[in-house]
C-alpha cells in the first residue's frame, strides 16, 4: 500500500510571525553553552514564532537547539508588545531541528509539555485569539497581523 503523502496533524496550525522568546529549562543548562552574547541576563533568546497549535509551536531561532532539550517559551501580548504582559509562559520540548535555507538560521518544531490546567486555559486562549485574527485579517486592534 502507498502512502499518500497527506500530513494530518492533531490540532488546527496557524502560521503567524510573532516575536517572542525562548530559553534553555534550567535543568538542561548544563546541556548547551552558547557564546557570550547570545543571550540575556535571564538566559532569553529573541526567535521569531512562525507557528502555533495546540499542540506545540515552530519558531526561526539564529543558534543550533538539539533535538529533545527542554525549552521554556514566552509569547508576548502582540497588540501591545513593548507592554510587558505575557500571553502563553510554558515548557517545551524541541522535537524537529531544520535549517533554513531563507537566512543562516534553523527552523525549530517544539511540543509542549507539562501542560496544567492555567497553561492549557492560555493556549486555548491563544488558539481562539489566533482563529479570530485569521479570519479577519487583524489584531484585536485593528493592526494589521503578522501572518505568513
Amino acid at each position: 500500500m502507498s502512502s499518500s503523502g497527506l500530513i494530518v496533524r492533531r490540532s488546527e496550525r496557524f502560521e503567524i510571525s510573532i516575536p517572542s522568546r525562548v530559553r534553555v529549562a534550567a535543568y538542561h543548562t548544563e546541556l548547551l553553552h552558547f557564546v557570550k552574547g547570545v543571550t540575556d541576563a535571564e538566559r532569553w533568546i529573541e526567535v521569531d514564532l512562525i507557528d502555533f497549535a495546540t499542540g506545540g509551536v515552530g519558531f526561526i531561532i539564529d543558534v543550533f537547539m538539539p533535538r529533545n532539550l527542554d525549552l521554556e517559551l514566552e509569547i508576548p501580548d502582540f497588540d501591545d508588545p513593548k507592554g510587558g504582559e505575557v500571553m502563553l509562559r510554558c515548557q517545551m520540548k524541541v522535537k524537529r531541528v531544520q535549517m533554513t535555507d531563507r537566512r543562516p538560521a534553523y527552523q525549530i518544531g517544539c511540543s509542549f509539555i507539562d501542560i496544567d490546567g492555567q497553561i492549557q486555559d492560555s493556549i486555548d486562549k491563544l488558539t481562539t485569539r489566533l482563529r479570530g485574527m485569521a479570519e479577519d485579517g487583524t489584531s484585536e486592534g485593528g493592526q494589521d497581523v503578522g501572518y505568513l
